[in-house]
């Protein structure tokens, strides 16, 4: 799908004085108005004019027209259910183009804003990006803390090193 997808993402990210927030929205909220059964039932049904449907999953027609109109050619081209992967994709190429990336991190306890920002810069520091993160606390570590960002994942917490000790110890 994200072959389908990246052609219109691309077109989007090539208008002009688009607000990149605005159209990330409005695509993530009509991607997420195709898992209404009702919505996905009016898909389906060739009486229900296509201008009409793509009006109905834009909010906003003067703002977010581009959008309106990338909906217009999924649902003529028959590709509608690519929506939510030209929302990533979107997504993707938004953070690129403004030098941003995302991370997670995981803790055994709230992280003050001290940390959070020495672990921000920390990131960036390594990515060469701006850093957003989203935090979350799982107990279940005990302590440390885990970092994911892409496909690098840093475990530190005292939960993963006990597993990692296990591991060497065991026979098998």
């Amino acid at each position: 799908m994200a072959a389908v997808a990246r052609p219109y993402a691309r077109a989007l990210m090539a208008v002009p004085g688009a607000d990149r927030d605005a159209v990330l929205a409005s695509l993530e909220a009509a991607a997420l108005a195709l898992s209404d059964p009702a919505i996905a039932a009016l898909v389906d049904n060739p009486h229900v004019p296509r201008a009409a449907l793509a009006a109905a999953l834009v909010s906003d027609q003067a703002a977010l027209a581009p959008v309106a109109r990338i909906i217009s050619l999924l649902l003529e081209n028959g590709r509608l259910d690519a929506l939510p992967s030209v929302a990533a994709t979107y997504a993707v190429l938004k953070d690129d183009a403004e030098n941003r990336t995302h991370a997670t991190v995981t803790t055994a306890r709230p992280l003050s804003d001290v940390q959070r920002d020495g672990l921000r810069k920390a990131l960036a520091r390594r990515t060469g990006r701006a850093v957003e993160l989203v935090v979350e606390t799982d107990d279940r570590l005990l302590a440390g803390v885990i970092v994911q960002h892409g496909d690098m994942v840093l475990d530190a917490s005292v939960r993963g090193r006990l597993a990692a000790l296990a591991q060497a110890l065991s026979p098998f």
